[in-house]
């Protein structure tokens, strides 16, 4: 199955090309010679960006990255700025979880990284997830009936 890229997309200035992260400064990490080459690939690239990025939607996924101490990195702080590039139209069409954006928003404030090494407040984050997903189609079709 072929996936649909942004190769017809213009690219920002601060899109994946301009100001991408030197992906040669990558810390030592099991594969990473792997790694380094799929992002010289700017297709894979925009994959492998895409996966990541729709990973931040799962609370349980932060809570590993608080815990494996990532947010305490400042290089993986400048890469989660870098991907802010994901909010933009050409970009956003596609993302399949969007509260991975409301994550990654979320995650450029420190209080928030901070608090994910809390299993209590991931578990609130993971309900309050899940009650949105429930019930969100059959609130927001009762306010656009109320509008009829």
């Amino acid at each position: 199955m072929e996936v649909e890229t942004p190769s017809n997309v213009r690219r920002h200035q601060d899109g994946p090309d301009q100001s991408s992260p030197n992906v040669e400064n990558l810390p030592k990490i099991p594969n990473r010679d792997k790694i380094v080459e799929l992002m010289k690939d700017s297709r894979k690239r925009f994959l492998l960006e895409l996966e990541f990025v729709e990973l931040l939607a799962s609370p349980l996924y932060l809570e590993r990255l608080a815990k494996l101490k990532y947010f305490s990195d400042p290089r993986f702080i400048r890469y989660l700025e870098y991907l802010n590039y994901w909010r933009k139209p050409q970009y956003i069409k596609f993302i399949s979880y969007p509260y991975c954006l409301y994550f990654l928003e979320l995650l450029q404030k420190k209080e928030f990284r901070d608090k994910l090494v809390d299993p209590q407040y991931v578990a609130l984050l993971y309900h309050q997830q899940y009650l949105h997903w429930r019930h969100h189609k059959h609130l927001r079709m009762r306010e656009v009936a109320r509008l009829f």
